[in-house]
């Protein structure tokens, strides 16, 4: 029993020996990073350097996953990460000392459980200004340890091809018929870009025995970083669905945009919902080509009018509640005042719940619709707060 002890106790001090080493490897790293970043004041993207860190810090954290049990508290663990991070001095707890860049600084770890897998996000300070590149790695536990089974990251650091993100969520779903996985990534560009970004977001299929993971989608549009997160998803085997703020680029306020998108192996389909409410509806008709928003017209005749009032610059103004139609409660009435127009008037068919079909354009106001209807403008809790 001693023996066994004894053996026991000098495994696990080889272990933390370890463990000092490998953070001591990255302090080294990002200490040269952080005096290359003194001496080349004109950077402005990433190095190979940091992927060296980002590997540093990766491989150290997997380090410690050798010992957190299978129910072990996440929690407590991204404590415990960020404790012997801030002691080791690579945060960046002066802000004169990481400007213009975090070039040489790490950012937050974060860990969360997601259908019984571990997901860990990084990030790593770039020559961009006030930007980390986040990464993230999935682990799955398999022969009574944690297994990575997927990871992203971005390495290619040529001009043009470098796109740091700040991942603001990632989603695993649960098991599709196969066993197969998705992953969602919902991300902006990292830096200070303003309120107007793009929103990025990437859907994988995880590998099978045969094939590693798969991109199944690869998109990004335009949101208002108004929140934190400014994007949030529902993602299951089969299905996905995102909801951000959208327009306000210009003259007038933010919408909700929501896009949905069925899942076929590795094929996603975008359907319909697009829009919370009909007044989000109205917005997202107008700004999408017509080509799109064809689909979504009871009449082929409205392309007269898509052409007239297609807005793609985000401005617009809704300054009328919505109003229900007496003869078809089905059909709501949504005023606009786009910036240098008069007022228009837009019949919308709700076809299904969140399902919405322009029905009719006019100069003026429908007779028939004269209802207000506070509850046409309740965007519905679609994505619990927490995803």
């Amino acid at each position: 029993m001693v023996l066994r002890i004894f053996c026991l106790c000098a495994f696990l001090c080889l272990e933390a020996a370890a463990e000092d080493s490998q953070l001591a490897s990255l302090s080294e790293t990002l200490l040269s990073l952080r005096q290359y970043a003194r001496s080349h004041a004109g950077v402005h993207g990433g190095l190979p350097a940091v992927t060296t860190a980002k590997h540093q810090l990766r491989d150290w954290i997997e380090s410690r996953l050798k010992a957190f049990p299978e129910k072990g508290d996440e929690g407590a663990m991204a404590n415990d990460l960020l404790d012997a991070i801030g002691k080791a001095k690579l945060f960046c707890d002066d802000p004169s000392d990481c400007i213009p860049n975090a070039l040489g600084f790490l950012d937050q770890i974060q860990i969360k459980r997601e259908s019984g897998f571990l997901i860990v996000a990084t990030a790593v300070g770039t020559g961009i200004r006030c930007g980390y590149d986040y990464s993230a790695y999935i682990y799955g536990w398999e022969g009574n340890r944690w297994q990575r089974v997927w990871e992203n990251e971005q390495n290619d650091y040529a001009d043009g091809a470098y796109h740091p993100q700040t991942l603001h969520s990632v989603h695993i779903s649960g098991p599709a018929s196969d066993g197969t996985h998705l992953v969602l990534t919902l991300g902006t560009p990292a830096g200070c870009a303003g309120a107007f970004v793009p929103l990025y977001y990437r859907l994988w299929r995880t590998g099978t025995q045969q094939a590693g993971a798969s991109l199944i989608l690869d998109r990004s549009e335009t949101l208002n970083d108004e929140s934190e997160p400014p994007a949030i998803a529902r993602l299951t085997p089969d299905d996905l669905l995102i909801e951000f703020s959208a327009g306000g680029t210009g003259y007038g306020e933010t919408h909700k945009a929501l896009r949905h998108y069925e899942i076929r192996g590795d094929q996603a389909t975008q359907t319909d919902p697009i829009a919370p409410t009909a007044r989000d509806f109205v917005e997202e008709w107008l700004a999408a080509s017509w080509q799109n928003s064809a689909a979504r017209a009871d009449s082929p005749a409205l392309a007269e009018w898509h052409e007239k009032l297609h807005r793609d610059d985000g401005q617009g103004d809704y300054p009328e509640p919505a109003l229900r139609c007496a003869s078809d409660p089905a059909l709501i009435e949504i005023t606009t005042h786009l910036e240098g127009l008069p007022k228009h008037y837009f019949l919308v068919r709700t076809k299904a719940p969140l399902t919405f079909r322009m029905a009719a354009l006019g100069d003026h106001a429908f007779p028939d619709c004269a209802m207000p209807d506070p509850a046409a403008d309740q965007e519905p809790a679609l994505i619990p707060a927490n995803q």
